[in-house]
Order: C-alpha cells, then sequence, then structure tokens
C-alpha cells in the first residue's frame, strides 16, 4: 500500500511540473501575415496600445476567462501582470480612450474555432492544443515564470 502511494505521490508531482512548465504560443487565423512579432508587440495589442501588428496589419486579439490556467500564465510572461492590475489598466484605458477590451472564450476549442473563423484575430493557447486550423506566430517561454 505504502509503494502504491509513494508511486501515485511522483506521478502526480511529474505532472504538477509538466503543467507548470508548459509552453503557449502565439496564434492567428490562417490568412495573416504577421512578419517579425515578439513579446512586446503582444503586450501592446492585448493591452490596448496598438490595435495592428508591425507590419501594420489589423488584428483581434481574443482571450481566454479568468481562471484559465492559459490566461494566467500568458497575463504573467507576456503582460507582466496579475488579473487585479489587469483590469485596473482597462479601467483607465476606456476612461481615457475609446478601445475595447479583447473578447473572451472559456475553453480551448472555443478559442481555435474563433481563431480559425475569423480573419485578422489572435489568441494564445498551450502548446500542444495547437492544430492546423491555426497558424502559429511564436512561442512564449513560460518555464521560468
Amino acid at each position: 500500500m505504502n509503494k502504491i502511494f509513494r508511486i501515485a505521490t511522483a506521478l502526480v508531482l511529474s505532472a504538477a511540473c509538466h503543467i507548470a512548465s508548459a509552453d503557449i504560443v502565439i496564434i492567428a487565423h490562417p490568412d495573416i501575415k504577421a512578419g517579425n512579432v515578439d513579446t512586446d508587440s503582444i503586450r501592446n495589442l492585448y493591452l490596448g496600445e496598438r490595435s495592428s501588428l508591425p507590419n501594420g496589419m489589423p488584428v483581434e486579439p481574443i482571450n481566454h476567462v479568468k481562471g484559465s490556467p492559459d490566461r494566467e500564465l500568458f497575463f504573467t510572461s507576456v503582460l507582466s501582470m496579475n488579473e487585479k492590475t489587469h483590469k485596473r489598466h482597462w479601467k483607465r484605458m476606456q476612461a481615457t480612450r475609446t478601445t475595447y477590451q479583447p473578447k473572451e472564450v472559456s475553453s480551448h476549442t472555443e478559442l481555435l474555432e474563433s481563431i480559425a473563423n475569423t480573419p485578422g484575430s489572435i489568441g494564445y493557447i498551450d502548446e500542444s492544443l495547437v492544430d492546423d486550423s491555426v497558424k502559429v506566430l511564436m512561442k512564449v517561454h513560460t518555464s521560468d515564470v
């Protein structure tokens, strides 16, 4: 019994380490011609500072809903903020500019479908969940987060 418990504990810890070190990727509608995209340009899009990629192509960012593990990783590693700071940022933005928060989706499937079917859209997702319906623009290394 003790041996089974140790094996089960090791499996759970191994899975937790894999999840903690998962990388996310920035994905886009297949027709997007992104050019050179970096973390700063993605941050500016998701914070409403810009509405287009560095090459001038307009895009529509899509977010996961609050509480999503992908959202938490993205906020920490790309936006460099938590939910509370993000909420304050958007309150200020909406008070001083005519800009809108990114649309939110509640599942990976909904995100992939929305991006695949919406020209100009971008999003982020766990790298292991990407399929051929979308284009990967860049990989965000989150293992140090």
